[in-house]
């Protein structure tokens, strides 16, 4: 079975906090822009790279069959998931709020900052230091993925749809719901087709947006660790990783 090894050791970077995103950010309802903005000041992030053990792809397709399509996606800082439309059926309330789409893209993160008008020290710090409550920010994509981010980087990932089953149920399980099962809209995101939903789960330095990914990566059977998978590097480098070793199908 192929094993892909974790890199060994650490590394100091120093980095600011940002959403270095892909252009359709520029969009944004009443003209923000979010490309390139830096908070300004540094902060010292240690990130460890564990050398604990090996890890191996967990529940392959038995068939080209069983085989399924997902996406993940770079947009700079950010990650996020994308997802065919016909593998959400636990959520019908995206359709009611969003419209119909091919796929959609979840991304997962602070609720003040991913919100925010205006991305103050404040904001941010209060991001860092402490647990705070979580958004989903949910675009609807009606064209291939590889195109709506063509500025962005796009990986397709391919996986056993009881792999797809376990990440669906992840994402579906991040959602906040009501007492009658409902999702709870906030407003309008920040492309054209997006939305923002209240989410479960505290967001903070250690547990970020990029975390969540390689969490749902993760419990789909990929060989990725989400644990301190800080940054959106450290998501999209296990998961290239993960697809030069995939095999379908195990005999």
């Amino acid at each position: 079975m192929p094993v892909v090894k974790p890199k060994c050791g650490w590394r100091i970077t120093f980095s600011g906090l940002a959403f270095l995103t892909a252009p359709e950010t520029l969009k944004r309802r009443r003209s923000l822009n979010w490309k390139g903005r830096f908070v300004p000041y540094m902060l010292l992030l240690v990130i460890f790279t564990g050398c604990a053990g090996s890890y191996s792809w967990q529940a392959l397709p038995e068939s080209s069959e069983d085989e399924r399509t997902i996406f993940v996606v770079s947009h700079g800082w950010h990650t996020g998931l994308i997802l065919p439309n016909e593998s959400l059926s636990a959520l019908p309330d995206l359709e009611k709020v969003m419209g119909e789409s091919t796929f959609y893209e979840f991304g997962w993160g602070d609720a003040d900052f991913y919100q925010a008008e205006e991305v103050t020290s404040g904001i941010t710090l209060k991001a860092i230091l402490w647990p705070t409550e979580s958004v989903l920010h949910v675009v609807s994509i009606r064209e291939d993925p590889r195109v709506r981010f063509r500025n962005s980087d796009v990986v397709e990932v391919r996986l056993s749809r009881q792999g797809l089953e376990r990440l669906v149920d992840f994402v579906t399980s991040s959602f906040y719901r009501t007492s009658d099962a409902r999702l709870v809209p906030l407003g309008r995101g920040l492309y054209h087709h997006s939305h923002f939903f209240r989410a479960t789960g505290g967001y903070q330095l250690t547990n970020n947006c990029n975390t969540w990914v390689a969490e749902a990566l993760e419990r789909a059977g990929l060989p990725v660790s989400s644990f301190l998978t800080l940054t959106a590097d450290g998501v999209m480098d296990q998961t290239q990783n993960a697809m030069r070793t995939y095999k379908c199908c195990p005999k």
